[in-house]
């Protein structure tokens, strides 16, 4: 009886399964590398711009300086807090693992020390006795071998059964001691989240208070607007020079095969759906009386929502850029390129060819933006023209 419950015991504790439980946690552990991933790449995208903004002291830089410094740290705070959520979320899962394998683990040690004890009665009950008995009771020398070898076995399974409870009270010692270790990391993780989260909101704060002021004040207004028309002459020369290194590098490739066009008239495809908030072109500011020039249409959004091709084409930019913070530009072939800008995601890759209507980007706030919306552009030769004339 003690043989046959001796050896289920051992074969209960053997053997296994993936459990779900694990998948789930291969699958947190892959979007944690996700994300970490995008933050590396967002401190990659935005580092020639931080650059040029840290060479600039606080007292010196302009009102847009001000605002640029405090979105980098907002998109890079806001993918910190994202990377150690996630982690959180992981300790706690573990937390709960352990947790539970420790009430498992207390629960077999249960189980062996019982059948420890019955055997220990029977051994205190009957000790050797039993065993000379049955040596004595072979009808003949084979028949006591047969005899001999089952005492050897029942032994070998008593010395299993100690050997067992051994093994289970180690395994349940290790088991606490990761419990501890990870209750401690995830009141480190949690005093981290909260000082990033604090971080987050401060910038967050201190951006809308200078915009609010930038709003209120005409000087300002009309220095932030000529800081972001320079930016957008910057941006015109960005895409002349890529197209124009584009076409080189082509022509040494495949020499005398033209340009791939993707785009061959006809409208272009909304990039997302939302409310036109401000138009392309030159009008007066409703307070300040000045002319002011917009260059795109701003499309507002629920930051997160997905940004689509307007066109097929090729992704001939992905980065940071001063005002436009996160930015993609599409190539479609025929001179004509797409700016997507203000995004607080990027979903593609520079050199890829992306389909009409796929997803490159999410709509954010990055960069000098009030509120979460698309800036969507329209250029021909790297000059800006109106998206309407494509849209509708």
């Amino acid at each position: 009886m003690v043989f046959f419950l001796t050896t289920s015991l051992l074969l209960f504790f053997t053997g296994g399964h993936i459990s779900a439980a694990e998948k789930k946690e291969d699958d947190i552990d892959s979007q944690i590398q996700k994300q970490e991933e995008e933050y590396q790449r967002i401190q990659k995208r935005i580092s020639t711009t931080k650059k040029k903004l840290s060479e600039t002291t606080k007292k010196e830089r302009t009102v847009t300086q001000q605002i640029e410094v405090l979105s980098q740290k907002i998109t890079i705070t806001q993918q910190k807090v994202s990377v150690v959520t996630l982690k959180v979320k992981k300790i706690q899962r573990n937390i709960v693992k352990l947790s539970n394998e420790i009430v498992n683990k207390n629960k077999k040690i249960a189980e062996v020390e019982e059948l420890l004890k019955l055997r220990l009665v029977s051994i205190y009950k009957y000790g050797g006795v039993t065993d000379f008995n049955l040596l004595l009771s072979s009808q003949g020398a084979e028949d006591a071998m047969a005899n001999s070898y089952l005492l050897a076995k029942i032994a070998e399974q008593d010395q299993q059964l100690i050997t067992e409870l051994k093994f289970q009270k180690q395994k349940l010692n290790e088991t606490q001691e990761q419990l501890k270790v990870q209750k401690l990391s995830l009141e480190s993780h949690g005093k981290e989240l909260k000082t990033q989260t604090h971080e987050l909101k401060g910038a967050a704060n201190e951006r809308n208070s200078i915009l609010a002021r930038v709003r209120k004040d005409k000087d300002l207004y009309m220095a932030q607007h000529n800081e972001l028309l320079r930016a957008s002459k910057e941006l015109q020369a960005t895409v002349k020079r890529l197209l124009t290194e584009k076409r080189k590098l082509a022509a040494k490739k495949n020499p005398g095969k033209p340009q791939t066009v993707y785009y061959r008239g006809g409208r272009l495809a909304w990039p997302v759906q939302g409310t036109i908030t401000s138009t392309f072109g030159t009008r007066i500011h409703p307070i300040f009386k000045t002319k002011i020039t917009h260059t795109g249409l701003d499309i507002s959004a629920p930051k997160g929502t997905p940004v689509k091709a307007a066109d097929t084409g090729e992704v001939l930019f992905t980065g940071w850029l001063s005002g436009y913070g996160h930015v993609v530009i599409l190539d479609h072939g025929g001179n004509l390129t797409t700016v997507y800008a203000h995004l607080s995601r990027i979903e593609c890759t520079e050199g890829a060819k992306v389909n009409r209507g796929g997803l490159i980007g999410r709509v954010g706030s990055t960069g000098v933006a009030t509120g979460n919306h698309l800036h969507f552009e329209t250029r021909v030769n790297g000059d800006a023209v109106n998206p309407m004339r494509y849209l509708q």
